[in-house]
């Protein structure tokens, strides 16, 4: 009964980490089904931008909200990050890819880990004062809340409330709106897709635009949870989410998610057998289960005529 007990409550744990890796793998997976690339950068920057969002209301707004919260400071800046991901993603879709010479699935990669590398080098430049005095986020909420008998931190809570309610929202709009069945089809063909009317550049920007700011949400809420900044504040979910897209099948939008939700859970899961190699075995086992399934869990082969 006592192991029982201890299974729910690492589950309970692990889905703040489930639900922040699941915003990550599904900007993943949304970028690499309508551009066949994959995209790091949004999530480092955006963080960074929240910090500097909260910095400057602090000086300001409180001249005219006095008795505004840490909590309301926070709701404003989380705004402002999704603005700026989204306008980041179409810059980078719009003018740096599409202007590239030779836009080819390669090419495509060399900009995106070209933006990570400058991105690394221009943070410590522009923030040098975190780096010096290493930088806390508030949390949406402070205090803890018992939830069927475990303990959680509120803002962890919140999290999962808030990835929840998006990831819901975009396959909503993926299956019932007009965008959702033009990133169906390019994902599907872009060529075929521009054949039968579909504005393929446009849906491949506004993707590139929605997956960055749901990069840049998912830093800001993990920052927040950790109440740090560093430049490797999302390289652990970065890789965890690309791995989570391999492991559910690219090929689809479902499974990625699915993946994501395994992978924390899993791994913590794995700390009632092994407190040093509980990570490693995880990985060992998504690579015996790709190994078997070379498409993932969800994912379908693909048969072409020739």
């Amino acid at each position: 009964m006592e192991t029982l007990s201890k299974i729910f409550e690492y589950f309970m744990l692990a889905l703040p980490q489930a639900a922040i890796l699941a915003l990550v793998t599904f900007a993943i997976t949304l970028i690499f089904k309508t551009s066949f690339t994959t995209n790091f950068a949004q999530g480092m920057i955006g963080a960074y931008v929240a910090y500097f969002i909260m910095r400057f209301q602090v000086v300001t707004l409180v001249k005219w909200f006095p008795n505004m919260s840490g909590l309301g400071h926070l709701v404003i800046a989380i705004i402002i990050v999704l603005l700026f991901g989204f306008l980041i993603g179409i810059f980078i879709d719009t003018i740096l890819i599409r202007k590239s010479r030779y836009s080819t699935v390669l090419s495509k990669q060399m900009i995106t880990m070209g933006i990570v590398l400058v991105i690394t080098g221009l943070l410590p430049t522009v923030y040098k004062d975190s780096f010096d005095n290493p930088a806390s986020m508030p949390r949406l909420a402070e205090g803890n809340i018992t939830i069927l008998g475990v303990n959680m931190l509120k803002h962890n809570l919140y999290t999962i409330i808030i990835s929840f309610v998006i990831i819901l929202t975009l396959f909503l709009a993926l299956k019932y709106t007009k965008w959702g069945l033009g990133v169906r089809s390019t994902a599907a063909n872009e060529r075929v897709a521009s054949l039968m009317g579909v504005n393929t550049r446009f849906i491949t920007a506004m993707s590139w635009g929605i997956a960055s700011a749901i990069g840049a949400l998912a830093a800001t809420l993990y920052a927040a949870n950790n109440q740090t900044l560093g430049l490797n504040l999302m390289g652990f979910n970065q890789v965890n989410g690309f791995l989570a897209a391999i492991l559910g099948g690219f090929s689809t939008f479902h499974g990625p998610v699915i993946g994501a939700i395994i992978i924390p859970i899993f791994s913590l899961e794995m700390l009632l057998f092994t407190t040093v190699w509980n990570s490693s075995i995880v990985y060992i086992i998504v690579m015996f289960i790709i190994l078997v399934k070379t498409v993932g869990l969800f994912g379908k082969k693909v048969i072409k005529k020739v």
